[in-house]
């Protein structure tokens, strides 16, 4: 199970729920390249307060060999911790990846912390502010404690934080509780109704629809949706064959069931 590390992160925490070796890695891309060898990854690939994680989505619409197969949903709990000494009000630098930091901006702002400087991961952040004075790191408490750092503060985040993670290999599932797809569709108007008209003729339910640019073309996008029920259930319906026909591309995720 590859996540990303080092030890200490969310997504760290979301892996120990899989049985099996892990692994830390340094980027999500990163995760990606090793599922392409073969095993098993878990990403972020939602959170409530920041949105899609776009490097997750970005990566999964351009692999074809890569599917999802289960889905892990993580309460997010920051906390600040610095080293052994450290006084909230010495601390001039504050290190984290960028979406805790967006997650707990209100409350480092009020407490009056303004240099934020993100890094790869929240865990990366802990064992930087143990080596680097006047510092402290927005991370989980597993974190705090893997790397000996005293928790200043605990539930700084913004409201209901709870992100979702994917578990990804190259295996395909097409049965569980709900379903991931990717499509473009042709730049005209209608384009996007034509094919969400479907899932409304099916009585499908969408739980998630978002854009993002393919990069190829200037001003074309992709579209990432999930839905309520399996593959399995919505070829049997129709559903994939009418979509085929309604989008210029269509790439089948898979379906997964929640851990």
């Amino acid at each position: 199970m590859y996540y990303l590390g080092p030890e200490g992160s969310f997504s760290h925490e979301a892996a120990l729920r899989i049985r099996g070796q892990r692994t830390p890695v340094t980027s999500i891309t990163e995760i990606f390249d090793a599922v392409m060898r073969g095993g098993l990854g878990v990403v972020p690939v939602e959170n409530t307060l920041e949105g899609p994680v776009n490097e997750t989505l970005d990566n999964l619409y351009n692999r074809d060999e890569i599917f999802v197969n289960f889905r892990i949903d993580l309460p997010i709990r920051l906390v600040l911790a610095a080293r052994e000494g450290t006084r909230l009000e010495d601390i001039e630098t504050v290190f984290s990846h960028n979406h805790a930091i967006h997650e707990a901006r209100s409350w480092l702002l009020k407490a009056g912390l303004t240099n934020l400087v993100p890094v790869e991961s929240t865990s990366k952040a802990a064992r930087m502010a143990l080596n680097e004075p006047r510092s402290a790191a927005v991370c989980s408490e597993l974190a705090s404690r893997i790397y000996g750092l005293k928790v200043l503060a605990r539930d700084i985040q913004d409201g209901v934080n709870i992100t979702k993670f994917i578990v990804i290999s190259k295996n395909y599932t097409d049965q569980g509780d709900k379903s991931i797809i990717f499509f473009t569709v042709p730049d005209r108007p209608g384009g996007l109704y034509m094919a969400l008209e479907k899932f409304y003729k099916k009585n499908i339910n969408l739980t998630m629809i978002y854009s993002r640019p393919t990069k190829v073309i200037p001003w074309n996008y992709y579209f990432y949706l999930e839905f309520e029920g399996d593959i399995r259930s919505a070829e049997r319906s129709g559903l994939i064959q009418d979509l085929r026909g309604s989008t210029l591309e269509l790439k089948i995720k898979g379906s997964y069931r929640t851990l």
